[in-house]
């Protein structure tokens, strides 16, 4: 689609090296063929891809981390600011700024990893560097892997729901190589979609570095991305297999007792398999999820006091989750007063900055646990993976046993509340699951579960593009 690919290559983001990069002419400004042509030049290109995914609304620094709870009945919107709130209520329509927002801002960061490799082959390196260039080149597949898969939720069902996978037009425009301006592109089924995720993560794994690398996907966070979208996939087996090597690993760990609440006002801690850098330059500023999260800020997602989530963090107090509740009795003159998740707390001073964890090893031993329940398994996996992370969380803990997918799905709200997981989660199993705002269950096969594709993006199609149905 035309204004997906009118694209160049980002320049820096977010890491030691930027400031130096920063006083370069941006390489957007550049033909890519020209643009990269020294393994310098293709650090910053691979550095720039997560800018595109954290200055503006849907991405993973702003509303995409809050997506699937508002969509649950955990949260609500405060406010009527309009922003993050109407996907609280439901109201997004194929005219919607955020289904433009989604679609554009992944497809365009997908289409800069694609002129990248195009060029990457013709980047000179020497012996000593061939590492490090396999490892730039693991990331772009993995990105691009990744991007592919979000994507996929915002606009398409998912695989294990029953819907036909090998339907026409069920799966995403793909792309995977350097379009011209006038690329019109169709949509691929769902098995297409998903048999392409797949393949750029395999690409990927045997390129990337297994050293822990703070702020980059290495080899531990496309494993645990990929068991992330085997679990989608209905392929339980392979799930299981990537959790169980992310965490036999050594390099993570799970935050304790002692050290969870802290952590969510700190960068890359232990539990963190991959998050986004987020610097006072770089933030989505008013759209930031912390700004959504706070009295002070939109106030568009606070706890519904009502719902399972908020009474079992309030009656459980032996859980240190229970500790990431704010209430703000108290605001601004434009404030909203209420009860909102801590887990966005802002770092110098501003609600602006805060690092998305993209996964974490809590949600792998949690995919572990979900995917042990359907494979092909005889031993009782699921009760370890469920004990282990427990035990980290609450107070004097006793192992538990017979853990159902039901008590699973609790755990995953307990645990990685506003962390863009909830609805996904239900719906992944088949479950509904009620809207606040709407006032009514929302089923898994309800239209409502996926965005509508841009109506401009189908315009500019001339009509090849389809739209998802109902809307």
């Amino acid at each position: 689609m035309k204004n997906l690919y009118i694209l160049g290559i980002v320049g820096c983001l977010f890491m030691s090296s930027c400031q130096d990069f920063l006083e370069k002419e941006p390489s957007t400004a550049l033909p890519v063929e020209e643009a990269i042509t020294s393994m310098t030049d293709l650090k910053y290109a691979v550095n720039g891809i997560p800018y595109l995914l954290s200055q503006d609304r849907m991405t993973y620094s702003a509303d995409f981390a809050i997506y699937a709870d508002l969509r649950g009945e955990d949260f609500y919107a405060i406010s009527n600011n309009n922003q993050a709130g109407i996907l609280a209520r439901y109201s997004i329509n194929k005219y919607s700024a955020e289904a433009y927002y989604a679609y554009y801002y992944f497809y365009k960061a997908i289409a800069n990893v694609n002129k990248i490799l195009n060029v990457i082959d013709e980047v000179p390196y020497t012996e000593n560097e061939k590492a490090t260039f396999d490892d730039y080149k693991g990331q772009l597949y993995a990105w691009r892997a990744l991007l592919h898969f979000d994507l996929a939720r915002y606009f398409c069902r998912i695989p294990t729901t029953g819907v036909d996978i090998n339907a026409a037009n069920s799966g995403l425009v793909l792309s995977t190589e350097a379009y011209d301006n006038n690329y019109v592109g169709e949509r691929a089924t769902l098995k297409e979609t998903y048999d392409q995720i797949f393949e750029d993560f395999n690409t990927a794994l045997p390129l990337l570095s297994k050293d822990k690398h703070d702020g980059y996907i290495n080899y531990w966070a496309a494993l645990a991305l990929r068991s992330r979208a085997y679990l989608y996939n209905g392929q339980y087996n392979e799930a299981l297999n990537d959790a169980k090597e992310v965490i036999a690993c050594d390099k993570y760990k799970l935050y304790t007792i002692d050290n969870y609440e802290e952590a969510w006002g700190k960068e890359f801690t232990d539990e963190s398999l991959f998050e986004m850098k987020i610097t006072s330059v770089y933030n989505a500023q008013r759209n930031a999820v912390g700004y959504y999260c706070d009295a002070n800020g939109y106030g568009e997602c606070a706890f519904v006091k009502t719902a399972w989530l908020y009474q079992y963090l309030t009656n459980n107090t032996d859980d240190v989750r229970s500790k990431m509740i704010k209430v703000q009795e108290d605001a601004e003159e434009y404030g909203e007063p209420g009860t909102y998740p801590a887990k966005y707390p802002g770092r110098e001073n501003s609600l602006y900055i805060n690092n998305p964890k993209i996964i974490r090893l809590s949600e792998v031993y949690l995919i572990a646990a979900e995917a042990a329940l359907y494979a092909e398994n005889p031993e009782k996996d699921t009760d370890f993976y469920m004990n282990e992370l427990r035990k980290n969380r609450i107070s004097n803990y006793t192992n538990g046993s017979d853990f159902t997918i039901d008590d699973v799905l609790k755990e995953r709200r307990v645990e990685l509340f506003t962390e863009n997981s909830m609805s996904f989660d239900y719906w992944r199993n088949k479950k509904s699951v009620k809207s606040f705002h709407v006032g009514e269950s929302i089923n898994y096969d309800d239209y409502r579960t996926v965005l509508p594709i841009p109506q401009d993006e189908i315009d500019l199609s001339g009509g090849i593009l389809v739209q998802n149905p109902n809307y």
